[in-house]
């Protein structure tokens, strides 16, 4: 009688580092057409998930038309609607935990995008 091993997908979610930037920023790009107008959209990345060690998505936190603070989800193209579910209830419940001006104050999040922005040199 013949086998078949089931391998699984693994995948996890942290938070976001400096050393990841570069790999987010290519994520990025492939989602939206960077002109200078849509480099907020970037936003300040704050999560990402990895399967099979890849960062295949990050959550980034940005400010909708109406001033108001949302995450976007950018992801590579290999992002289930599985994973994407996942990842949207690990988000959310860790926004819930989160207190700080970049995740609560629309102002604060628009100059610290503007100056991460700059400093990723787009």
């Amino acid at each position: 009688m013949e086998s078949k091993a089931v391998t699984q997908k693994r995948i996890t979610f942290r938070e976001v580092y400096i050393f990841d930037m570069e790999i987010l920023q290519n994520i990025f790009n492939k989602n939206i057409d960077v002109k200078a107008e849509d480099k907020m959209l970037f936003g300040i990345p704050f999560l990402l998930c990895e399967k099979d060690n890849k960062i295949n998505s990050f959550a980034s936190l940005i400010l909708d038309d109406k001033n108001e603070i949302i995450f976007q989800i950018y992801d590579d193209g290999s992002l289930t609607n599985e994973d994407r579910t996942m990842f949207n209830e690990y988000i959310q419940n860790f926004l819930a935990k989160k207190r700080n001006a970049n995740f609560n104050n629309a102002e604060q999040l628009r100059q610290s995008t503007e100056h991460f922005v700059h400093c990723l040199s787009f």
